[in-house]
């Protein structure tokens, strides 16, 4: 078959891409058409979305369309006291929209066994942030990780905080809260209030970087650390959110495509602005980075939390491919160290000035607390060691009820279902939360009492309970790594600070008077300030 070359050839010489192409205003008609049938369609998604409470027989609160309950919740920054307040008026489990993203609230024990112990590879994820990263981002810690990646870590970082290797940080700890006591001491006058919760933040983050990263930055004795200055406002960012969080809220489906383009945009700022002046987290990230290449790089090896995760990287050139991998990537070796940092400052220095002021109004807790460690340790202060103090029995039911009275991270409690199931008849889908009402639980009456839970009562600890009724550390596979360090640390250094001072309250101070706020976790607004009288002798 022969072709006609000449006909062809003039048929390509009359084409005009411009002849095929639609007009300027027909295209503008087809893209407002199809954006306007998308927006139908996802406003439909929404409507849709506001049916899920009344499909499994959940009570929730009056909701606003597309808002949902975020702007109630989010109003007077205490998410706590909202939930709680909701879980009087609609009992012990019921639901709420952050958007229109429904949220199961819950404070019935039955539900939270099935959810953190019974069901907990049904519920292996956290509740996600209002920015997430994706479910395989190689760059995720062990607080975001699910499922394989976050057993792996969790492997690989619980020796970390076995008894043996808190015992060999508890020098450490103890040298720290040496220098708390001699801060205090140069910085206190008779009868001067003090802001103690100042003093507890720059202790608690200096324990964190002297023993995790092996680092020693003059935290509390320098008063304008550019470490302490930058995490500081880390945590100060979580009380407001950005557009890009406000965004996350409320079109949650989009949340990681959200970050990718926040990612994107920051890189593109950064030719122009250094990016560590903008945000203090990519400083803080930063930061890490350096330390851990420093120590990678070094010939002696400290027996510390750094060098465990960098040796878990180091042990990967023999591994199969086929068995789970016994180790950490670099980016993950980076992600928890920030992890660790960031989750046990803020919470363990809340915890101080809370019990601070406890024992400034609660006198004689102050009078029993000096009467057992006076016991325990006489005069020779160097017996206060990790160790030790918790054979100290009425100071561990003190700092039980005071995390009890004030539990301070509610919010991260909340689990998200990972595979579809139902629990006690509710129909659960994948990627519905689970929060915890943790304050209703810790103030129930029939799992505190006999004595009343709206007091404070140190020996209520010494009955045993159920064990889903104390919630501080969460519950569970994915409890808290690190509360086994927490509360060493918080009992340090309160053994320390109760031989030294007396702990009195403001003329006008009250127990119920501390002015709290909700971001990352539940604190005082204005920290808690109270008198410091040097004790004229010692145990």
């Amino acid at each position: 078959m022969a072709f006609d070359w000449e006909s062809i050839w003039l048929e390509l010489n009359q084409f005009k891409i411009e002849n095929y192409l639609p007009d300027p205003l027909t295209l503008l008609k087809a893209s407002s058409t199809t954006l306007l049938g998308l927006g139908l369609i996802y406003l439909g998604k929404i409507w849709y979305s506001y049916r899920f409470f009344k499909k499994r027989g959940l009570k929730s609160p009056d909701h606003e369309f597309f808002y949902g309950n975020f702007r109630q919740i989010h109003k007077d920054k205490n998410y706590s006291e909202v939930i709680k307040k909701w879980t009087e008026k609609y009992g012990k489990t019921y639901g709420y929209f952050e958007g229109h993203l429904p949220v199961i609230v819950t404070s019935d024990l039955e539900i939270i066994q099935e959810v953190f112990i019974k069901q907990s590879t049904n519920f292996s994820a956290r509740k996600k942030s209002n920015l997430n990263r994706k479910e395989n981002d190689p760059s995720s810690n062990l607080f975001t990780s699910t499922k394989g990646r976050w057993k792996r870590m969790r492997m690989i970082m619980n020796p970390t905080f076995s008894s043996a290797k808190l015992r060999e940080l508890g020098p450490i700890l103890v040298n720290c809260a040496d220098r708390l006591i001699d801060v205090l001491n140069k910085d206190s006058e008779a009868n001067k209030e003090v802001n103690v919760s100042e003093y507890f933040k720059r202790f608690t983050m200096d324990s964190i970087w002297n023993c995790a990263f092996g680092v020693d930055i003059n935290m509390q004795y320098e008063k304008d650390n550019l470490y302490f200055k930058k995490c500081e406002e880390i945590f100060l960012r979580t009380l407001e959110l950005s557009l890009a969080e406000y965004l996350g809220v409320f079109f949650h489906e989009f949340k990681e495509l959200i970050l990718e383009y926040l990612i994107i945009i920051m890189t593109v700022l950064s030719k122009f602005v250094d990016p560590k002046k903008l945000i203090p987290f990519i400083w803080l990230n930063e930061k890490v980075q350096e330390i851990v290449e420093l120590r990678e790089n070094k010939d002696n090896k400290r027996k510390d939390y750094i060098q465990l995760l960098i040796d878990s990287k180091l042990e990967s050139e023999n591994y199969d491919l086929f068995e789970t991998r016994k180790f950490l990537s670099s980016l993950e070796i980076k992600a928890n160290l920030i992890l660790f940092m960031l989750a046990g400052y803020e919470t363990t220095s809340t915890t101080l000035s809370y019990a601070s002021h406890v024992l400034a109004t609660h006198p004689d807790e102050q009078l029993r607390l000096h009467d057992e460690i006076s016991a325990a340790f006489g005069n020779d202060l160097s017996l206060i060691n990790s160790d030790s103090v918790q054979e100290l029995k009425y100071l561990d039911w003190f700092v039980k009820e005071v995390l009890r009275f004030y539990p301070i991270a509610n919010s991260v409690v909340a689990r998200r279902c990972t595979k579809k199931t139902t629990i006690k008849g509710i129909d659960i889908p994948v990627d519905t939360p689970i929060a915890v009402d943790v304050l209703s639980i810790h103030f129930d009456a029939d799992l505190w009492g006999p004595h009343d839970p709206n007091q404070f009562y140190p020996p209520r600890h010494q009955v045993k309970r159920n064990p889903l009724a104390f919630m501080a550390f969460g519950n569970g596979p994915r409890n808290c790594i690190g509360m086994k360090f927490a509360l060493i640390e918080l009992k340090i250094a309160l053994c320390k600070l109760i031989v030294d001072f007396e702990f009195l309250p403001k003329s006008y101070h009250r127990l119920n008077d501390i002015n709290l706020i909700e971001g990352a976790v539940r604190s005082p607004k204005n920290g808690v300030t109270i008198l410091l009288n040097k004790r004229k002798t010692y145990c």
